[in-house]
């Protein structure tokens, strides 16, 4: 059966069943990309994440070529990519497509305000893989777009979950704490104390959750420094987010 034929119900299946070259013929690229986009769109539904990193590439290569980098489409194609690799759980290559994403929205004129949430994602993959230099050019990224001058609180930028302790769950006791600390130059916490406490018992796993953050750097004439009596108030509550 031709494909333009084709009842509206078989038509996403039969796009995402041969992803790598069902338009391998077509010569009108716009008319392409519009495919590949429903196709891709119908994969993603789907939740046929290899499938979509084939046609986001497919799309992002004829987007490219065909309309140019600026192009809404080609953005598209690149966060599809990103996303597609989020999905699988594949931090390092997500790195790479976030990367190339966030360089193609800036070349296009977006904000760096706007691209603080795909900055963020690839800064929490780069932690989680051990790619501190990825993690802290996209920190040092961050602080230059909000100006981390010195008398601005540096800002968290990654911070995974803190540990609640199990003894304090048991007595259903909640707290705020108060930490006292000092960053380097890449953002990354060197000391830690604390300096109030709401309830008795968490000074511990305060302590232990904000060494593994990182935070905005603070920068001294557009150069990043290290910086110290800095404070940040972690919120213990129990059926709910502990920081």
């Amino acid at each position: 059966m031709p494909l333009q034929t084709m009842p509206r119900r078989y038509f996403a299946h039969a796009l995402t069943m041969s992803a790598a070259g069902w338009l391998t013929g077509c010569d009108d690229p716009k008319r392409e990309i519009k495919d590949v986009k429903g196709a891709l769109q119908a994969a993603y539904g789907q939740k046929k994440f290899k499938d979509v990193l084939t046609l986001g590439q497919r799309g992002l290569d004829l987007s490219r070529e065909a309309l140019g980098d600026k192009h809404p489409d080609t953005l598209y194609f690149a966060q599809s990519i990103s996303e597609a690799y989020t999905e699988l759980a594949n931090k390092k290559d997500a790195i790479v497509a976030l990367d190339r994403e966030i360089k193609l929205r800036l070349a296009a004129g977006q904000s760096e305000q706007k691209l603080q949430g795909r900055r963020t994602l690839a800064i929490k993959f780069a932690e989680e893989t051990n790619n501190k230099p990825v993690a802290i050019s996209h920190a040092l990224a961050i602080a230059r777009d909000i100006k981390m001058e010195p008398g601005k609180d540096p800002q968290p930028v990654y911070r995974p979950e803190t540990a609640y302790p199990l003894n304090m769950v048991s007595q259903g006791t909640q707290a705020d704490v108060t930490v006292e600390y000092a960053i380097d130059d890449t953002g990354a916490v060197t000391q830690a104390k604390v300096i109030r406490a709401t309830s008795t018992g968490f000074d511990q796993a305060a302590i232990d959750s904000i060494k593994k953050w990182r935070f905005t750097p603070m920068l001294k004439n557009g150069a990043a420094v290290a910086s110290g009596g800095h404070q940040f108030t972690l919120m213990f509550r129990l059926g709910g987010k502990k920081n």
